[in-house]
């Protein structure tokens, strides 16, 4: 991979953070800033980080994914968010999740090739948003 990317993890289960911590720390240049617990942390940690990516959960106690990457998208729109959820069969929460600005949603358990290819497609928006704005990330 060509691109650096600093990512936030989002999920109130600490078994699930352990696990995407995992994947990911096996990606080379995929770099974990930042791990909340529930949408509001993430909002917070999304505005004193700047992530490249945000992997969050839909379903959450207090403010759920889906209201935390409406605040998300509408502070940082070029943060790139992708929902992680085991209501993947949910299509409603799904729309949804797209409606409001989510670049995938991917499914638990996890598929750890997924993640290769959401690193992937993830560094070639941002390197495209770059170019197009004639500089670097």
């Amino acid at each position: 991979m060509s691109c650096k990317l600093n990512v936030l993890l989002v999920d109130d289960s600490r078994t699930v953070l352990a696990q995407l911590e995992r994947i990911l720390n096996e990606i080379d240049d995929v770099s974990i800033v930042r791990m909340a617990r529930n949408g509001a942390s993430a909002i917070r940690m999304a505005t004193e980080s700047r992530p490249d990516l945000v992997l969050m959960d839909i379903v959450m106690p207090g403010l759920d994914g889906l209201s935390a990457l409406r605040t998300i998208k509408s502070m940082y729109p070029e943060m790139e968010v992708a929902m992680v959820s085991s209501v993947i069969g949910d299509a409603q929460k799904v729309e949804e999740a797209f409606r409001l600005g989510a670049c995938q949603v991917l499914g638990k358990p996890f598929d750890a090739e997924i993640f290769d290819a959401l690193i992937a497609n993830t560094c070639v928006v941002l390197d495209q948003r770059a170019a197009d704005e004639g500089g670097q990330r």
